[in-house]
């Protein structure tokens, strides 16, 4: 499993403690990277997690200051002056960057939970080599109504970019969306599905 934009942790606890699967953690936030790290040594899975504090981003080694919203409503925002110890600002990675840990760790296959509210499509255009190297199975992602239409360029590649590699979309219940659509009916929660698991394992 992999976890962007994890939040409280309850995918990566579920994943690392109940289903005993090695877990990588992705959150842009410092207290929300505390707060997991104690549910990890409360629940001791901590050789089955991997922790990052990082942004996800085009480019690694920015800093970038996250809006001062709720923190499961974080924004990124570019900006020239950084404080570099504010909890607000935080180093940007690129998705390849996170290859490393999946090689060592010897993973084949994943599933990838990411909520980062309307960025989402940096793991796209930094993660060629990353999906071309491990068999990604599956994507669970929000596809927020606003940010579809404010960034629109940014959405109509992700839908490219997995369309060319071969993954269905559907919404929660396993019904295929339509790809034409997916700036207007689409639901706020969607599921990238490989075609070879669709119909086999998963829906």
């Amino acid at each position: 499993m992999i976890d962007i934009g994890a939040n409280i942790g309850g995918y990566s606890m579920f994943t690392a403690g109940a289903l005993g699967r090695f877990t990588l953690i992705i959150d842009c936030y410092l207290p929300n990277i505390e707060n997991i790290a104690r549910a990890v040594q409360i629940q001791r899975v901590q050789n089955r997690v991997v922790l990052v504090h990082n942004a996800l981003y085009s480019k690694s080694g920015e800093y970038i200051t996250l809006s001062k919203s709720t923190p499961s409503e974080i924004e990124l925002r570019e900006t020239a002056q950084q404080n570099i110890t504010s909890e607000f600002v935080v180093q940007t990675i690129r998705f390849d960057d996170l290859l490393p840990i999946l090689i060592e760790r010897k993973v084949q296959s994943v599933v990838i939970k990411i909520d980062i509210e309307g960025s989402e499509g940096f793991m796209c255009e930094t993660g060629s080599k990353t999906f071309d190297l491990i068999d990604i199975q599956v994507i669970i992602m929000e596809w927020g109504h606003g940010f579809r239409k404010w960034h629109r360029k940014r959405y109509e590649f992700m839908t490219l970019f997995f369309t060319e590699r071969q993954y269905i979309v559907t919404d929660a219940f396993c019904n295929q969306l339509n790809l034409t659509a997916w700036e207007t009916t689409w639901p706020g929660d969607i599921f990238w599905i490989k075609k070879i698991n669709f119909k086999n394992n998963i829906c």
